[in-house]
């Protein structure tokens, strides 16, 4: 008989045949503890009685580590009475539906259901909401190298069309290819044919293009090719004859798509016609003409300067003519091909991983240097600090008024070009006042956007500097027409003026009475902003309260001290907030806690309420 019961989290057992393999990073844990703190377990985790009385998780888990971390004594579950076989399907149906699994953990499951339990594919799909087609794209994962499995689940694996050659492949085939890619990669003592990619990797360190095309069964014909005997001999290329051939055609073709692509490419560094340059393959694997070059077309006449380009097609491996005409000045080193090729590149001293610790070694020391001069610091250096800031990596600007062409320089381009052109600050007050209102103007604008409008900031701004005095008079009929009825009456009324009959004689009479003069309606002035604004701190300030007393609440004493701001970071999340310092009247502590973001849409908040508390189990 189903039943809802109350437990505690800690005597529920763990499913042995759970699909998802990790509950998560840490980080996410806490994110979740937090929620669970804050509002409780919305729906309860399904489990079954064992024969000895314990409850196993059958869904569930994730919400049974977060009331653990969150030190919950009790939570309700769902006690149901479903055999083994339903137990599984409902787990692997409320992961494939909620917290994405990885590809490999799907196909995991989906085997077991399959070959374990019996279930059919029809079954399959509709318990997991998947269509036939997807379940037919997972089942090549059966037939991937391990390696490339993992890179799968790292989100860096191949293309379907990739995958599906890479599959038609033997597993020793998809092996030996692995192992040649990485021979250079791993160190002495390991397997470079089980190379494991990385998640600090570059995204470019698996070529799965080459990879599949290594792989592919496919015929590469000698009529195709620019390069002749003594280079086919050079590479080892054994041609077969197709007999299949139309006649009179040269039918000679190999299946080492690996030696063919590089006698091709001996032949463009080797013996490509003088005076040409080489074309270079994009990241999508089209050929374009190199830099300081531009293609011509076909009904373009010939030009002075214009030169052939010839370029490997790395999906064909056919040697690519195109003229081009050099769109700068070039050297003849460049023109004739003669420059020397490229040293093979050496192994960096140090790795990915390495930099990403020294980057955040770095942060802390940034930010500890920044808290020492907060009551010291240079004004004007701290204003051509938000300057650099502002031309930082991680900050974008949309509808900036500078640098329209994408060519151009932004204004915070042209700042940085002035005040740092060696690295150290160029001190001169004039300088950095000039760029601060540069960049200003190029970046604040009153735009009504949902994109690319600065919003209340900048009418603060505005009222700063007295943007208000600069605002011409608004009695113009255009305006006035934007006004409803009861707008435009009350606009009349406000000027002491009686109200007509219709909206086109108030506008009129308005016009009128400001004639020449000047009328700024406190809807458009820049100083209306200051009250909403005010309004809205206190709003953000009510929340900050609110979730305070959520973190100070005595249950969240065993969540280890050195995590507590991770937790807090986690708070801020809950708001969708950026993080500010916020120090409570009579308080000696100052927590780092979350400036909720201005009020969101009825349908985003719905979404965000769906992907926070929407579970969906499925129980027969």
């Amino acid at each position: 008989m189903a039943e809802l019961r109350r437990v505690d989290p800690k005597t529920l057992v763990p499913n042995p045949n759970n699909p998802r393999s990790s509950i998560g990073s840490l980080e996410e844990l806490r994110k979740l503890a937090l929620n669970i703190k804050a509002i409780g377990i919305l729906h309860p985790p399904a489990v079954r009685e064992l024969e000895d009385g314990r409850l196993m998780i059958v869904a569930g888990h994730r919400r049974t580590e977060g009331a653990i971390y969150a030190g919950v004594p009790e939570i309700d579950v769902y006690v149901g009475d479903q055999n083994e076989d339903l137990d599984a399907l409902a787990a692997v149906s409320e992961n494939f539906v909620r917290l994405d699994m990885t590809e490999p953990e799907q196909w995991n499951s989906v085997t077991r259901l399959r070959e374990q339990l019996g279930y059919t594919d029809p079954q399959v799909c509709a318990a997991l909401m998947v269509t036939p087609s997807y379940l037919k794209r997972l089942s090549l994962l059966a037939k991937l190298h391990p390696p490339i499995l993992d890179a799968i689940a790292l989100g860096r694996g191949p293309d379907e069309r990739q995958r599906k050659i890479i599959a038609q492949a033997s597993l020793d085939e998809q092996r030996n290819a692995w192992s040649e890619m990485f021979s250079e990669s791993v160190e002495d003592d390991e397997d470079p044919a089980e190379y494991r990619l990385k998640a600090e990797d570059p995204e470019d360190t698996v070529a799965w293009g080459a990879l599949a095309r290594n792989l592919e069964q496919k015929e590469w014909y000698a009529r195709n090719v620019r390069f002749g005997d003594d280079l086919a001999r050079k590479h080892n290329i054994v041609w077969m004859e197709d007999l299949f051939a139309e006649p009179g055609t040269d039918s000679r073709y190999t299946l080492d798509a690996t030696a063919y692509a590089a006698a091709q490419q001996d032949w463009l560094d080797n013996e490509r016609p003088e005076n040409s340059i080489l074309l270079v393959s994009d990241e999508y694997g089209y050929v374009r003409a190199p830099e300081g070059f531009s293609t011509m077309g076909t009904w373009m006449p010939t030009q002075e300067g214009e030169v052939m380009g010839y370029g490997l097609n790395p999906r064909t491996l056919k040697i690519v003519e195109e003229r081009c005409r050099p769109s700068v000045a070039f050297t003849q080193s460049h023109a004739n091909g003669s420059a020397e090729p490229e040293a093979p590149k050496e192994r960096p001293d140090v790795s990915g991983t390495g930099h990403k610790m020294i980057g955040e070694i770095r942060t802390v020391a940034l930010r500890e240097a920044l808290g020492e001069v907060a009551e010291t610091a240079d004004p004007w250096e701290l204003i051509a600090a938000l300057l650099l800031a502002l031309e930082a990596e991680n900050v974008r600007v949309h509808g900036d008024a500078s640098g329209n062409n994408w060519s151009e320089p932004t204004a915070r381009t042209l700042a940085m070009a002035d005040l740092f052109p060696e690295g150290s600050l160029v001190r001169d007050e004039k300088l950095i006042r000039r760029h601060a209102v540069t960049v200003l103007q190029s970046i604040l604008n009153c735009d009504v956007s949902m994109h690319s409008g600065s919003g209340l900031p900048a009418q603060l701004v505005g009222v700063l500097f007295g943007a208000d005095q600069k605002m011409p008079s608004m009695a113009f009929e255009s305006f006035l027409k934007c006004y409803s009825k009861p707008g435009i009456t009350r606009a009349v009324q406000a000027e002491g003026l009686a109200s007509q009959n219709t909206g086109k004689e108030m506008r009129a009479t308005l016009m009128s009475h400001v004639g020449d003069g000047h009328w700024l309606p406190e809807v458009a002035s820049f100083a209306q902003a200051q009250d909403v604004w005010a309004q809205k701190q206190k709003t953000k300030q009510a929340k900050i309260r609110e979730l305070e007393s959520v973190v100070d609440d005595e249950d969240l004493d065993e969540m280890p001290e050195d995590d507590f701001d991770g937790a807090a970071d986690e708070e801020a999340d809950l708001s969708n907030g950026p993080v500010v310092p916020v120090t409570e009247p009579d308080s000696e502590e100052t927590f780092s806690l979350p400036a909720p973001e201005p009020e969101q849409s009825e349908h985003n908040e719905a979404m965000q309420f769906m992907r926070d508390h929407l579970e969906i189990v499925v129980v027969a």
